[in-house]
């Protein structure tokens, strides 16, 4: 029976993985016959064929589009199918939070587009990428894909696509593994319900063909690559595994890496204990002395050396970070996160769901249509580019200590940037907002109630102050210890329950006057803990504190990987399930929103 039900599940996954695909396939646009030239749009590489220039400006222009990313029809099989499962072409021009990508081949963009964007002529292929995700980020500039059915497509080296993979923002050890476990279950399936089983068989091996077939991208190695495929993906695996080619940008990032190595080890042969000041023994908030350690944890996203203790006040609940960072501990532990060597991966993560953000913009509708927002620790400013769609007629603002604050300008995010602390602008900024938000800001700061200072002096009366912030109370926080997302050492210093902010905030001439706590839950506790335990036993690429290469790295992640996949799905059925079930009966989540409304003096 089990046999059977594999045999059932493997035939169906392969079916609408394969209609799936295809039904991207079929959606590729197809540029329209050549009509004329234009010196506004720019293409590279420089000398594409006349016809295929002149095709893509038409139809840049007829679509109103600031670049168009060129596809061969004759691109290799496995580009081919790796760029069909990182883009749904249906919903990727259209969609302001999909991110920019490539085939690798061509681009063709207009001057205006590109204004002010310090775009570079791509040096490899993943800089295709790059330059399509930067010009897709900006405002008011639409993106899309074309098949140009006579551009000749490059060679496929295999060596490439490891690099390839990590400029499509996937880890290949993991995608690696995900082929591995699936290739196994076809397997499995075929040999235990023998001969049914060579259904299975036959339905992945012929898939890439089944997905083609009839579509603009008619891959010139389809039929080899389909009839010899259970041969071929192993030989895959390992090509992909063993790549060693690195982008222009990888190359550069080493460089800077190696040449940081020396500040980290200095500073790590000192010690960390210099970054800590003394241990507290009574709350910061209330003064009470009865306190219990909560979480003991190391650096699990960096992996900077450390170790990192949250204390609980019993008497009024506050958590915070005991002892706590002192000013060069921050600088040492925040260095290379948000900006620099990390730089990368926080913007991923940012540029994820907008949801949280339409939510956060929604809260103040019932009260107020404010005219401009400014927004605190506003990092890339994803918040106000989601919130501009809900308020388009608000003016959004952002501060925040990072570059990228200012480069949200010129993408059009926000109007106007403040770079450096809250308080460094506080005089300034006195009366210019209606709104202050403050999204999961107040948990990094050393003093949060010197902030709340800050934004009640900034406010005018009735004007309103936006928090959202981890929530310290949320019961599956104890259940998974050091590896619940939010707790996140050594980065949050501070975490309020819900009751000590309504009060601090009331006490600042702030009335709260709604709140939302199930609402503000993102049901991801399951898996970002269990990604959290993963990546920590897995072996990590080199970094600046830590420039050692590990030894058989690609093979140790993809083995992590390939028992960790099953565990994930696994863990994003119970964060659909037992998570979300909780949420809604207790109406309490991973974090809290409050509203407050500056009163009159």
């Amino acid at each position: 029976m089990i046999a059977w039900i594999l045999f059932g599940l493997v035939v169906a996954y392969l079916a609408l993985d394969t209609l799936r695909l295809r039904g991207r396939a079929g959606q590729l646009r197809v540029l329209p016959a050549a009509t004329g030239d234009s010196e506004d749009f720019l293409s590279f590489p420089a000398e594409l064929p006349a016809d295929v220039r002149q095709s893509a400006i038409e139809f840049a222009r007829t679509e109103d589009l600031g670049l168009v990313d060129l596809v061969p029809a004759k691109l290799p099989t496995v580009a081919a199918l790796d760029l069909l499962n990182q883009v749904d072409p249906k919903i990727y021009r259209g969609g302001r939070w999909i991110r920019g990508t490539s085939a690798g081949e061509a681009i063709l963009y207009s001057r205006k587009a590109v204004d002010k964007l310090d775009i570079k002529d791509p040096a490899d292929p993943t800089e295709f990428v790059t330059v399509a995700r930067r010009v897709k980020d900006r405002e008011g500039v639409s993106v899309d894909l074309a098949v140009a059915p006579t551009l000749p497509a490059n060679p496929y080296d295999l060596s490439t696509r490891k690099a390839r993979l990590r400029k499509y923002g996937k880890r290949p050890a993991l995608s690696t593994a995900a082929s591995v476990i699936g290739y196994l279950a076809v397997l499995g399936a075929t040999l235990w319900t023998w001969p049914w089983g060579l259904i299975a068989a036959g339905l992945y091996s012929l898939q890439p063909l089944l997905v083609f077939a009839g579509t603009p991208l008619r891959p010139k190695d389809l039929w080899l690559t389909s009839i010899f495929r259970v041969a071929y993906q192993p030989y895959l695996w390992i090509r992909t595994l063993s790549g060693t080619w690195r982008t222009e940008a990888e190359i550069q990032q080493e460089k800077d890496m190696l040449a940081s190595a020396p500040s980290y080890r200095d500073e790590i042969e000192r010690g960390t204990d210099r970054f800590f000041e003394p241990r507290r023994e009574s709350c910061p908030t209330c003064g009470a002395v009865q306190l219990e350690q909560i979480v003991r944890s190391v650096d699990l996203v960096q992996r900077k050396p450390g170790e990192f203790t949250m204390d609980r006040c019993v008497s009024c609940g506050h958590v915070f970070q005991n002892p706590r960072l002192s000013t060069a501990g921050l600088d040492f532990y925040y260095r290379d996160f948000y900006d620099g060597h990390g730089a990368g991966a926080a913007e991923a993560v940012f540029s994820g769901s907008p949801e949280p953000y339409y939510d956060r913009a929604k809260m103040v509708m019932p009260f107020t249509t404010p005219r401009n927002w400014l927004d605190v620790g506003s990092g890339h400013a994803h918040f106000c580019r989601g919130a501009k769609e809900i308020l388009p007629e608000t003016r959004f603002d952002g501060l925040d200590q990072g570059a990228s604050i200012e480069d949200a300008v010129t993408l059009g995010w926000i109007t106007e940037s403040y770079r450096g602390n809250f308080k460094d602008f506080a005089d300034q900024l006195r009366g210019r907002y209606d709104v202050i938000s403050m999204h999961h800001y107040l948990e990094h700061v050393r003093d949060p109630w010197d902030e709340l200072d800050i934004a009640a002096n900034t406010l005018p009366e009735g004007g309103y102050l936006l928090v959202e912030v981890p929530d310290p109370e949320w019961r599956l926080g104890r259940l998974f210890g050091k590896y619940w997302m939010p707790w996140f050492q050594p980065q949050h210093q501070h975490m309020l329950p819900i009751e000590n902010l309504k009060k601090a905030l009331a006490q600042r001439g702030l009335e709260p006057v709604a709140e939302e706590r199930g609402k503000a839950h993102l049901c991801n506790d399951f898996v970002l803990s269990s990604y959290l335990f993963l990546a920590s036993i897995a072996p990590r690429s080199p970094s600046p504190w830590h420039p050692a290469k590990p030894k058989l790295k690609a093979l140790r992640s993809a083995a992590v990987w390939s028992v960790g996949i099953p565990w994930l799905i696994v863990a994003g059925l119970l964060d659909k399930t037992v998570n979300n079930s909780i949420a809604k009966r207790t109406d309490r989540g991973n974090a809290y929103r409050v509203l407050a409304r500056k009163e009159s003096s």
